[in-house]
């Protein structure tokens, strides 16, 4: 049983970042060739601008796809929690660190 679950959660994650990332392209191709848009995709993804890709995820759902804004927040969610959790994280272990001592 839970080989079926583990299953399941794989093929529910592949069709979810699918849609998230067909979203992101089209919202980029929308405005610029393809071919930019992809280079615009992967530097997005090389740079980690991150905050980018659920803005562009929603983008792309409501003014591509035509869905209605909460649908394509509910797309962008998942993304979002991680997004905001990554830099909460950076941010609060930046602040913590202790000082370091100039000098030998």
């Amino acid at each position: 049983m839970r080989e079926i679950i583990s299953i399941s959660a794989i093929i529910i994650a592949f069709f979810y970042f699918l849609a998230f990332g067909s979203a992101v392209f089209m919202a980029l191709e929308n405005e610029m060739h393809w071919v930019l848009a992809f280079f615009a995709m992967a530097w997005i993804i090389i740079l980690r601008l991150w905050p980018l890709l659920p803005v562009l995820a929603v983008v792309g759902a409501v003014n591509i796809w035509g869905w209605v804004w909460y649908d394509g927040v509910a797309l962008a969610l998942p993304v979002s929690i991680y997004v905001v959790s990554h830099y909460w994280t950076r941010i609060t272990d930046y602040l913590r660190r202790p000082t370091q001592k100039q000098g030998v």
